[in-house]
């Protein structure tokens, strides 16, 4: 098996669309949520409703667009049009969702996030498959997610910081900080799309063979290493989805430290990028979802950090996140460079490559717990009778609900985790096994 070679500039330019696209992932939840619940004044069950309906429009498109991707080929490739489209849809979006002229109303959140979500879908679609398909080496595809992922968490990072810069040259409100984090997404996007369609050209793959549509449908569904990968990443994503929606509202009314939101919110980050050689060390040591259990291992035991966190420590609260951090960037890195052995199967037996889709069918199980995640919380506050504009001057009781919401939520998600990656069946050598079948078959076809 040939590796893939290239140098470490050429690696982090091709990785730096992750940037602006995690900013951005991370941004809708922890600001953008908020913005229309403290500024505009919608109804949380109003919010939670219009996030999670806007998620099922992905129910048709992911896939669909999976399938386009890599069926059609044009002369300047299969990924990189798409790439291009995708970011002038995003651009579009995130200034009329983040920088909002006015007072606005639910419908023009639901018509936006849907505007969002095609553009997001595009982008990330054609760049992670784009990644996964650069290399077929089991440990070297995860060399290759982490450099997505440290581009990934350097973004996370910019959205606390962009904040805490605000923060410390005066009071400014949510709105502002939103509308801050919105300009620093549409100048980084252009730039980093540019910077990766100079740095890489697109691999070369077999063309695609034909395949009826109830058979490619019937491999898809008997997969039970995808299946159990789906469930397990959408459980991983909900469980962080928690920590996003509730992150706010637990500093703000719950800590009483809500003048220092990015302050905070950087040290969760970074606790994620110090992390991500070490995600990325286990998984070569040992297996992709042995690391996986260990990391949700981790991320059951550092809850407690937040149930015993008194109101009002700064720097408490930031070494609280900085070590609660440490499993966002597990969260991308392992469902993601697990995805590209779960597609070897899926060749195998197929006998064409659909990166893809099965990228998308990934990318649609984070949509869809993250939607829904965030949408319980938002309707559980709301029913509870929390008030989102008063902050700390909600009852005691709510202010508790918070912590518990934030602390126990996750811990559930982890264990279903836990219990799918028992006995997964795709470790090292069974990938092996399956890039000889593939390699095989191509030589006998050239």
């Amino acid at each position: 098996m040939t590796l893939f070679k290239t140098s470490k500039l050429s690696m982090a330019g091709f990785s730096f669309p992750a940037m602006p696209l995690a900013a951005f992932l991370q941004s809708k939840y922890i600001l953008l949520m908020p913005l229309y619940a403290i500024t505009m004044g919608l109804d949380a069950k109003a919010i939670a409703g219009i996030f999670f309906t806007t998620k099922m429009f992905d129910v048709v498109t992911d896939p669909i667009f999976g399938v386009v991707s890599d069926r059609y080929r044009t002369p300047w490739g299969r990924r990189r049009p798409w790439l291009v489209v995708g970011t002038l849809i995003l651009m579009v979006a995130i200034y009329m969702l983040f920088i909002p002229t006015g007072k606005v109303g639910a419908n023009y959140l639901f018509g936006w996030l849907i505007v969002v979500y095609i553009g997001w879908t595009l982008t990330t679609v054609s760049h992670t498959a784009w990644a996964l398909e650069l290399s077929a080496d089991y440990d070297q595809r995860t060399q290759i997610t982490g450099w997505l992922q440290v581009a990934a968490m350097i973004g996370m990072m910019l959205v606390a910081l962009t904040p805490a810069v605000l923060e410390q040259l005066g009071t400014p409100s949510h709105a502002e900080k939103v509308a801050a984090v919105g300009w620093m997404l549409i100048v980084l996007l252009p730039v980093a799309v540019f910077t990766c369609l100079r740095s890489l050209p697109e691999p070369e793959v077999p063309p695609p063979t034909h395949i009826g549509f109830r058979r490619a449908l019937a491999i898809v569904a008997g997969n039970w290493a995808l299946l159990r990968l789906l469930a397990a990443n959408a459980a991983i994503t909900a469980a962080y989805a928690v920590v996003q929606a509730l992150f706010v509202f637990f500093v703000t009314s719950t800590l009483l430290l809500g003048e220092r939101t990015g302050f905070i919110l950087f040290f969760l980050m970074v606790g994620g990028m110090v992390f991500i050689p070490v995600w990325v060390k286990l998984a070569q040591h040992f297996t992709k979802h042995a690391t996986m259990q260990l990391a949700v291992l981790y991320g059951m035991a550092v809850p407690a950090l937040l149930f015993f966190l008194p109101p009002e420590r700064l720097w408490l609260t930031a070494l609280a996140f900085l070590f609660v951090g440490a499993i966002t960037s597990a969260h991308e890195l392992l469902p993601r460079t697990m995805m590209a052995d779960v597609c070897d199967q899926d060749q195998a037996e197929s006998g064409t490559e659909r990166m893809g889709l099965y990228y998308a069918l990934l990318q649609l199980s984070s949509k869809l717990a993250a939607g829904f995640m965030a949408s319980a919380i938002y309707m559980g506050l709301s029913w509870l009778g929390f008030d989102a504009k008063t902050g700390g001057q909600n009852s005691q009781s709510m202010i508790d609900d918070v912590r518990y919401l934030i602390v126990f939520t996750p811990i559930a998600a982890y264990v279903i985790v836990l219990l799918l990656m028992w006995k997964y069946p795709i470790d090292r050598e069974r990938q092996k096994e399956l890039r000889r079948v593939i390699d095989e078959r191509d030589r006998a076809a050239s």
